[in-house]
């Protein structure tokens, strides 16, 4: 009954029982198979390799030592206890790596026959889809599954066997990973080639001939540029004012533009993030909840195909039901045609489908009153890009010209929409200029009237987003795009980067990580190399490579660089790193050691607990390579308020209140503590003015008095409001909390009434 209670089970007797990731799945699958089937969750993986160690024998050929993933054991009981009353078994994961290695862990785990086909596997959950799966059994392909593991063990040897040495190098809050190191590398030389970036200075032309044609010079010396970058050229333009051009060329052209293309995983995310704003992290989360099922209008539904695929790829089905809607809703001209396949990607994995509707008669707006406002957001992104993925072309014709005088060309196009197509629902961002095409022939003489001359600066190149940092690793080969969320929320994380705006800067501790992992792991920075271990995953998916061979190739370089690395770790932990920090017992001066929450300064005496934290503070790796750092400067103010700013608030005995910082922030110390033992917790409307600056010094001294006595009038004036307890008669106190200020009782804990304040719940 616990197993039942907890996981929301009943163990019934059913002929057959579908095991799939989440209750979500489980309970749109089960009221698609009806009563004949038990549809129960694993809740994920139930087997990984273990936290505590490496959980890797490189000696054995790789081999990983799995182990039950803690506080599944229940959930195991109760799969086992299913498997035993059900005649047939169906492992349904998602259709990906992931999801094979899922069903593999469980069948071992269950026992199974390795040779039985009882994996299943469906792009969306729909009742057709679920059906045709349920009909079509296969093997557990262990291919995939030595794809999905060569990939665990790879990212494994890399983060369990640098990540401990930048713990003893830097802190215990670093890491290392396979794909997020070289990730966060793409990051730092971004930054660099931005600070490095010197403007230059350059003019954007455009003449304006007769019938107000505004064309752009093309040529110089019958040579395209990208910019002028000579002033000589300006001036020599300007002498062909009110000069005749000869039209060189004036033809009509038809083309067309092509809608784009449905989503993929990292197209999703990129949309997601320009559109809507989500991180890729909630993009995926929300997307996991429209793909495992939603309850409209009572029935629980699956209202999109499987989000984590690589592929742009439409089924014939859904080919055929966009057809439908398009005829009924625009009309038979409005739908698209069958393009011409473009040439595989090899880095695509094609079983799937594009992220798309699983029906698109359910319009967002339709479906609104169902869905949360972040899952009708993505929704409604998902719909309408698939909608128009399967529209016609737009259809225009483009009216060019270019006129020549002397060593220069103008240039410019005027374009006609002659059909809409997917134009009639949605324009790219990027506008064509539209007008009525004048009659011109080639041979014609146009009078240049007037030059617009703009000068400008050009600009460092654009910083990554999300969604341009995601374009980048896909670009690159790098990783997955089901894996990109992860990664970036890593970096994050760990502090590797900060945002500001939407942009990722990267911090001194990622620059600091990217440098030391560069110049001692050569290869796990380099991209091309990165790219190609997702190449040779591929080939272990196909069957075409051995996945140990892989890891054992990967390891062999891998091994020499620790070792390397740990000899100069070694030579590192032992050196003493002295600062220009006196020490307050006078000792001397303060050492730098690392620790759990980063580099701080410490005393050479292990009996003084005096301590300087150096989070945030830049200090050149060459200062620490010489054993010498300078950072007193850098720790005026920390030093100053940890031995004290004066204030100018006293206490009744008629002793100042220093300002001091302690473990929990800072707070206010009697400057004669020693003898009155008095110390002032601070406010936290006062905490955040400090940390905001808002508060002022004059002469040296924090101006405190006039905060503390405001909240103290608007204390005295809530307490004169709130009258006496109405449980036990005694005056209420102020009292602070996780959430702000409440009212008290003076009587606890015999009496323990508390009121919250309604003014701080408004604020």
């Amino acid at each position: 009954m616990y197993i039942e209670k907890k996981l929301g089970v009943k163990i019934v007797a059913k002929k057959n029982l579908v095991i799939v990731e989440s209750p979500a799945k489980a309970k749109t699958i089960e009221k698609i198979l009806g009563n004949n089937f038990h549809v129960t969750a694993s809740f994920g993986h139930v087997r990984d390799l273990p936290k505590s160690k490496i959980g890797v024998d490189v000696q054995d050929d790789f081999k990983p030592s799995y182990s039950t993933i803690r506080g599944k054991g229940d959930v195991i009981k109760t799969l086992k206890d299913l498997a035993k009353k059900s005649d047939k078994v169906y492992l349904a994961s998602d259709p990906d790596r992931e999801g094979e290695a899922i069903a593999w862990h469980i069948a071992q785990t269950l026992k199974l026959d390795e040779n039985e086909a009882n994996r299943i596997e469906f792009n969306e959950i729909t009742n057709g889809a679920i059906r045709e799966a349920i009909k079509n059994p296969r093997k557990v392909d262990i291919d995939r599954v030595n794809a999905q593991q060569a990939r665990r063990i790879l990212d494994r040897l890399v983060g369990y066997e640098i990540s401990p040495l930048l713990w003893k190098s830097i802190s215990s809050n670093t890491s290392a990973g396979r794909v997020q190191s070289v990730a966060l590398k793409l990051v730092c030389d971004l930054e660099d080639k931005i600070k490095k970036f010197i403007p230059e200075k350059f003019w954007d032309i455009k003449g304006e001939f007769e019938n107000k044609m505004n064309l752009s010079l093309y040529k110089i010396e019958g040579k395209r540029f990208e910019r002028v970058t000579d002033e000589d050229i300006v001036k020599n333009v300007q002498l062909t004012l009110n000069s005749e051009y000869a039209v060189i060329n004036s033809k009509v052209t038809k083309k067309s533009k092509n809608p784009p293309l449905p989503l993929k995983t990292s197209t999703l995310q990129q949309l997601s993030s320009s559109y809507l704003g989500f991180s890729a992290s909630k993009t995926m989360s929300v997307a996991q909840g429209l793909y495992e099922g939603i309850s409209i209008d009572g029935n629980q539904k699956g209202l999109i195909t499987y989000m984590r695929t690589d592929s742009t790829r439409i089924s014939d089905e859904a080919k055929e039901m966009a057809k439908s809607y398009i005829v009924e809703t625009f009309g038979k001209e409005y739908l698209g045609k069958e393009g011409v396949k473009k040439k595989k990607d090899e880095k695509i994995q094609d079983a799937h489908e594009a992220v798309r509707p699983t029906d698109i008669y359910l319009e967002p707006d339709k479906i609104k009153k169902d869905l949360a406002p972040d899952q009708y957001k993505l929704y409604k992104l998902i719909w309408e890009r698939f909608m128009i993925s399967q529209l016609a072309p737009m259809q225009y014709e483009q009216f060019e010209i270019i006129l020549e005088n002397g060593d220069y060309q103008f240039r410019g196009t005027l374009n006609k929409i002659i059909f809409d197509g997917y134009y009639k629902v949605f324009k790219d961002e990027e506008e064509l200029p539209l007008g009525e095409f004048p009659t011109i022939n080639e041979g014609d003489f146009l009078k240049l009237n007037k030059l617009h001359i703009k000068e400008d600066w050009t600009k460092a190149p654009s910083r990554l987003t999300e969604s341009s940092l995601v374009k980048k690793l896909e670009a690159d080969g790098i990783g997955r795009p089901s894996t990109y969320a992860s990664i970036i929320e890593t970096l994050k994380k760990r502090e590797y980067v900060v945002i500001e705006g939407k942009s990722f800067i990267p911090t001194e501790l990622g620059y600091e990580i990217k440098t030391i992992l560069e110049k001692n792991f050569k290869d796990i920075m380099d991209v091309k190399f990165t790219a190609s271990l997702e190449d040779g995953l591929d080939l272990v998916e196909e069957g075409e490579r051995d996945w140990i061979e892989i890891l054992k190739d990967f390891y062999s370089k891998l091994s020499k660089d620790l070792e390397l690395y740990k000899i100069k770790v070694e030579e590192e932990s032992s050196r003493i790193i002295t600062s220009d920090v006196p020490c307050p017992c006078g000792s001397g001066n303060m050492i730098m050691k690392n620790g759990r929450f980063g580099r701080y300064l410490c005393c050479t005496d292990e009996n003084c607990k005096e301590k300087y934290s150096l989070k945030g503070i830049e200090i050149p790796l060459e200062d620490i390579k010489n054993g010498n750092i300078k950072v007193k400067e850098l720790l005026e103010e920390q030093l100053r308020v940890k031995q004290g700013k004066l204030t100018d608030v006293f206490l009744s005995n008629g002793s100042r209140l220093l300002l001091k910082l302690g473990r929990f922030g800072s707070y206010l110390e009697s400057e004669n503590f020693k003898e009155d033992n008095e110390r002032v917790s601070l406010p936290g409307e006062v905490k955040k003015l400090l940390m905001n600056g808002s508060i002022e010094e004059k002469d040296g001294i924090v101006q405190l008095k006039w905060i503390m006595d405001k909240i103290q009038k608007e204390e005295e004036e809530i307490l004169k409001n709130a009258g006496n307890c109405e449980k036990c008669g005694r005056p209420f106190k102020i009292g602070r909390g996780r959430w702000g200020k409440f009212l008290a009782c003076t009587g606890y804990p015999d009496c323990k009434n508390i009121k919250k304040l309604e003014k701080d719940k408004k604020e």
